[in-house]
């Protein structure tokens, strides 16, 4: 499936992946101001205003297909990759099946479980999300969403126009859902599947179960860096953009 391509600046490529109740400009500020690398962003399929798949077919692995399709579309041999939120997940599994596409993997908070042991999406999450659907619409369960992963703060904090446009992708994100629950880490593999240079970013104003999912990335991927970025959220490649921008510069070389 052809997805659509926004590309800005030139030099080193990074493909930029979305996370959940959001699209292509979750990056707006990066594709403004980093024009020393090509950037690359896209909405992900299931994204409103994109084709949605049958269910059975909504799955990280089909995410991480459609990032490959676009790097090799562009006739990329390869190109760091930074992942967002459920973007990170696909991001991850990118670099983990289609290793030689993926230069430098920049994973930012994950909604990963810990271990393989636990669940991604804990059912009563899943449950009180499709009841408030129910009940109340999708735009209220998109706002619970929203609120148990930002922070009641953060959320507040958001633009009027962001919230409504987020509460509006509340389909895509109970897919996202459905897609992660089905999803193994299989965190034993990593050190032999992921074969390149790993950043992992956590905010320090961020809810504490992406620090210790990123904790279990760190000691499973050998040789990666974690980095936490002082006053930064969930969404951090907008509320701590300069910070964002030096980590990315670290791994990423110019062309």
């Amino acid at each position: 499936m052809s997805l659509q391509v926004i590309a800005k600046g030139s030099g080193t490529p990074i493909l930029l992946i979305h996370g959940s109740a959001a699209d292509h400009g979750t990056w707006s500020v990066q594709m403004a101001s980093l024009r020393e690398f090509e950037l690359l962003s896209y909405d992900r399929v299931g994204t409103p205003g994109t084709p949605r798949p049958d269910a059975a077919c909504y799955t990280v692995e089909r995410h991480a297909d459609d990032a490959a399709e676009i790097l090799r579309s562009r006739g990329l041999s390869s190109a760091a990759v930074v992942g967002s939120s459920f973007g990170a997940v696909v991001a991850l599994d990118l670099a983990r099946r289609y290793p030689i596409l993926v230069k430098t993997l920049v994973i930012c908070e994950p909604p990963l479980a810990e271990s393989d042991s636990l669940a991604a999406v804990p059912d009563g999450f899943a449950c009180r999300f499709d009841a408030l659907t129910a009940t109340q619409g999708g735009p209220a369960a998109a706002e619970y969403f929203l609120r148990s992963v930002l922070g009641d703060a953060a959320f507040e904090h958001m633009p009027s126009t962001y919230q409504s446009r987020s509460k509006q992708a509340w389909q895509q994100i109970r897919s996202d859902m459905s897609a992660l629950s089905r999803y193994r880490v299989r965190y034993d593999d990593l050190a032999e599947e992921i074969r390149c240079p790993v950043l992992l970013l956590s905010g320090t104003t961020s809810a504490a179960f992406f620090r210790d999912t990123l904790d279990s990335l760190h000691m499973a991927i050998p040789g990666s860096e974690l980095r936490v970025l002082a006053g930064a959220g969930h969404m951090m490649q907008v509320d701590a953009h300069r910070q964002f921008y030096e980590a990315i510069r670290s791994v990423v070389p110019l062309s």
